[in-house]
């Protein structure tokens, strides 16, 4: 009976979508609520055909009320998850009409017109260039969608494209029938407060519908038995060579937290399986796109592959029908660890996943992590309102006034432009700053800022600085651009082979072939800061470890809290609130340690020092600073707002619903 009417109520999008198949429950549950206009925020598991339930009748929308037009603006967080659901819509929609699904991303640039068009997909912030540049061209635009929410929620990136949303939204033409009202779908499969996020970004109206299917994981753990840690990928290269001899997958995808870390592994990997059926592939962001869709292809195409990758390929991607995914580092959070399975076994309701363990702590954190995928628990995510992304708002309209309109900017038309009103805080700040001038009311950009706007450097909120370009020696095509940073000569693994890294006589850095297949390999920058446990995972440990989480356990020196990264707050407030001397506190994600002796506190008590913290938060910016993970324009604002946004990075909220959960114990004997 659902079938039937499902087929009646989506004609047109039926004979496309699911023509000789049934909808999965998650599609039954969301498509009637699209159908009828309604903005939903959809939470199912990954491979649960979240994709077709909300572009199928956004399709049938569109021919319904035979719009001409492109209406629909899919945003997802990468180019390669932009390319995969490019190639799976065409399958539908490109049989139909050709230029219905478009790419715009920083690799393909395929929108120019918008008439014929159904279906846009974007990244974030080439979404956010496009529609500071051709505004006209998404002002016919009746929805939204972004996927994977999750991985945009509670982060720069996030804000950024709530911002564009609202420009989208509030720049449209009106529709010429009064119900083709404009829509925005959020999809995720691992965020908690569906409410909150919802209403967020989409709109208090908007539905959160949730689908609890739980795809079975199958895990199996592989003890490295390590020495040393330097021996890890020459390791981990013989023990998965042997497991895959043993359970002959044809194809698997090897995860790990580092570039680095997955470049040793992988050339490890080539060395080990030279012979078999198993050729390598090494797969990371900084590769160009040529190299990185070449290996998305082979992996889909070719009949056997092992693919290494960091999380450039967690994100909802389907590169291929892999068997196995293989972790070769543990997940720091509950969500990278759905993420990284949910890339296996997507035709079926089993995830094949085996995890390399290097000691007995990283066999219970996997163990920790797959109790908290099974259960349902989920981490933390800490959402707040960012002055370093509306600076680069404000600051790419006022470019945009200069170098495109020429007609500036204005101090009074800030709001009507930026489609927002809270942006005079911060644009007083750049004025004082000297990033934005004013002549008489125009609102003008510096000169190094007119510069990265014509560089295109403007569009993004992701910190970094220049690229170093390593070009193959054969070719002279640009193979990785590598952050800058100190890289010097030494083997790379990439294009599936070993390579030797060397400047030339002007300085450009070459890969060439050689015939040796080892040897020291480049270093390349690694990302600063270390990652902290999520306090869900942490919980979690103190459980499979016999203890009680909810309780804190005093000694001398510590206590016990199991706190995770809160704990890393806690410190802070025990060096205000607490006669201890501040260089012998320290943090980890289980307890807080010092030199000098602990007084007991309560949960109780530091719920009371939250409180006097956020009416009065006397603490210095290197206090603050640990907690801040800096966007690309941070570094321009005034010193005030930089403290501002400093404080307001750290979870209290989350902070305060952890001490709620905790209780008192008596002292470790």
């Amino acid at each position: 009976m659902q079938k039937k009417s499902l087929q009646q109520m989506m004609p047109d999008a039926w004979r496309l979508f699911f023509h000789h198949r049934q909808p999965r429950p998650l599609q039954a549950t969301a498509i009637p609520s699209l159908l009828r206009g309604e903005s939903i925020l959809l939470s199912g598991p990954t491979a649960s055909g979240k994709t077709e339930a909300v572009v199928a009748p956004l399709f049938q929308r569109h021919v319904s009320f035979r719009r001409n037009q492109l209406a629909v603006v899919y945003v997802a967080p990468t180019k390669a998850l932009v390319n995969d659901l490019f190639y799976r819509l065409e399958t539908y929609l490109g049989i139909t009409t050709s230029g219905t699904i478009r790419r715009y991303t920083g690799d393909h640039h395929e929108y120019g017109s918008p008439e014929g068009g159904f279906l846009l997909l974007a990244t974030p912030e080439a979404l956010d260039s496009l529609q500071l540049v051709y505004p006209e061209k998404l002002a016919d635009i009746r929805a939204v969608i972004v996927d994977e929410i999750h991985l945009l929620h509670g982060n720069a990136r996030g804000q950024q494209l709530r911002h564009v949303i609202n420009r989208i939204e509030k720049s449209n033409h009106r529709p010429q029938h009064p119900k083709d009202i404009f829509q925005k779908v959020g999809m995720t499969a691992t965020i908690d407060d569906l409410d909150e996020v919802s209403a967020l970004w989409l709109g208090k109206s908007a539905i959160p519908i949730a689908i609890r299917e739980q795809r079975e994981i199958d895990l199996s753990l592989l003890d490295l038995n390590l020495i040393h840690k330097d021996q890890k990928a020459q390791k981990a290269a013989e023990v998965i060579h042997s497991w895959l001899e043993l359970k002959k997958p044809r194809k698997a995808i090897v995860f790990g937290n580092s570039r680095n870390g997955t470049q040793a592994v992988a050339a490890s990997l080539f060395n080990s399986l030279q012979g078999t059926r198993w050729p390598v592939h090494w797969h990371t962001g900084i590769l160009s796109k040529e190299e990185r869709e070449r290996i998305e292809e082979a992996m889909k195409s070719d009949q056997y592959g092992i693919c290494v990758a960091t999380s450039t390929l967690e994100v909802g991607i389907d590169i291929g029908d892999i068997d196995v995914v293989i972790l070769y580092d543990p997940p720091h959070s509950v969500v990278s660890f759905l993420q990284r399975i949910g890339r296996g076994n997507r035709k079926t309701d089993k995830c094949q996943v085996a995890a390399l363990c290097c000691s007995e702590n990283e066999k219970v954190l996997i163990q920790a992590l797959y109790e908290c995928a099974r259960k349902g628990v989920l981490d933390d995510i800490h959402e707040f309102d960012r002055p370093s992304v509306r600076f680069q708002q404000i600051l790419s309209f006022a470019w945009r006034g200069v170098s495109r309109d020429r007609v500036p900017l204005r101090l009074g038309s800030l709001a009507a432009a930026t489609c927002d009103d809270r942006n005079e805080e911060v644009m007083s700040d750049m004025l004082d700053t000297g990033t934005l001038r004013v002549i008489g009311d125009a609102l003008l950009p510096s000169d190094h800022f007119m510069d990265l706007g014509e560089k295109r450097l403007i569009h993004s909120v992701i910190a970094g600085g220049g690229k170093i370009q390593v070009t193959d020696g054969l070719t002279g095509k640009t193979l990785i651009a590598v952050p800058s940073g100190p890289i010097g000569a030494g083997m790379m693994f990439v294009g599936g082979t070993v390579k030797q890294l060397t400047a030339n006589s002007t300085g450009e850095m070459i890969l060439e072939r050689t015939g040796r297949q080892s040897g020291r390999l480049v270093q390349l920058p690694a990302m600063k800061g270390r990652r902290w446990l999520s306090r869900k995972v942490v919980w979690e440990i103190a459980v499979l470890s016999g203890e009680s989480p909810q309780c804190w356990k005093y000694s001398d020196n510590q206590i016990v809290t199991w706190g995770g990264e809160y704990n890393r707050f806690l410190a802070l407030l025990i060096k205000i609130n607490v006669a201890v001397p501040h260089g012998n506190i320290k943090a980890d994600e289980y307890s807080i340690n010092s030199l000098y002796h602990l007084p007991r506190i309560t949960p109780e008590e530091v719920a009371e020092w939250v409180d006097a913290f956020e009416e009065s938060p006397n603490i210095s910016m290197q206090e603050a600073l640990p907690f801040c993970t800096k966007s690309r324009f941070y570094q321009y604002l005034g010193r005030e707002l930089q403290r501002r946004e400093a404080i307001q990075s750290i979870p209290i909220r989350g902070f305060r619903k952890w001490l709620d959960e905790c209780c008192v114990k008596e002292e470790i004997s």
